[in-house]
């Protein structure tokens, strides 16, 4: 559906399709992913709001940037400096802060409601190949914990988004919740929904390979 190059490249074919388009960024830090969005928004009368909890306020000086220095969960003082994002709401929201999956769920329930109808919330860093090639076994467990609190959220909210992740070798995975309900409803609380037990995981195959010999 999206033709890209990379992550950034997807995110900025999407958004080209919005007349006037508003992204929210959480994480900036060297700004790789902020410039690209700024010589967007240069070309295309888009705005970008960026949060971050470093001092990143130098990385550019363009005027369709604002920047903050925040913790990207207080809200407040996100939608205080950033006041047009609750009037008339983003079309994007990338979250590349931190990558720690109760912070992530809460990122996707206190903003959800300021995404645009037909808008879209990216999620970098949500696959941990590059971690399991190199034994990285705790990167590994956060990865894997990121992705599943995105599943969470999404399997409460089957009504309101779709969910799509995009794996890619040279990158750490994308995560897109695509919003179909109107700006300004909230998304539903986030409820446990059953799984299976993991020990039964564990011991499954065995469990087959003795089904089939006794068959």
């Amino acid at each position: 559906m999206y033709k890209f190059l990379n992550h950034i490249d997807l995110m900025i074919d999407f958004i080209s399709t919005k007349e006037k388009p508003i992204i929210l960024e959480f994480g900036v830090e060297r700004g790789s992913s902020t410039k690209k969005f700024i010589a967007f928004a240069e070309k295309n009368d888009a705005k970008i709001y960026s949060v971050d909890i470093n001092d990143c306020s130098g990385v550019s000086n363009s005027d369709k940037w604002k920047f903050l220095q925040s913790d990207d969960l207080e809200i407040d003082n996100v939608i205080r400096n950033f006041n047009e994002i609750e009037k008339v709401g983003v079309d994007l929201i990338y979250i590349d802060s931190y990558h720690e999956d109760k912070h992530v769920q809460k990122l996707l329930s206190l903003y959800f409601k300021y995404v645009k109808k037909n808008g879209a919330i990216f999620v970098d860093d949500v696959d941990n190949l590059y971690f399991r090639k190199n034994k990285d076994t705790w990167n590994s467990i956060v990865y894997d914990l990121t992705i599943d609190a995105i599943k969470e959220f999404y399997f409460n909210n089957t009504d309101k988004c779709s969910l799509r992740i995009i794996y890619d070798a040279d990158e750490n995975g994308l995560a897109m919740l695509h919003k179909k309900d109107d700006f300004g409803n909230d998304a539903n609380k986030i409820q446990k929904i059953w799984n299976y037990n993991f020990l039964i995981r564990l011991f499954y195959p065995y469990m087959r390979m003795i089904s089939k010999i006794f068959k």
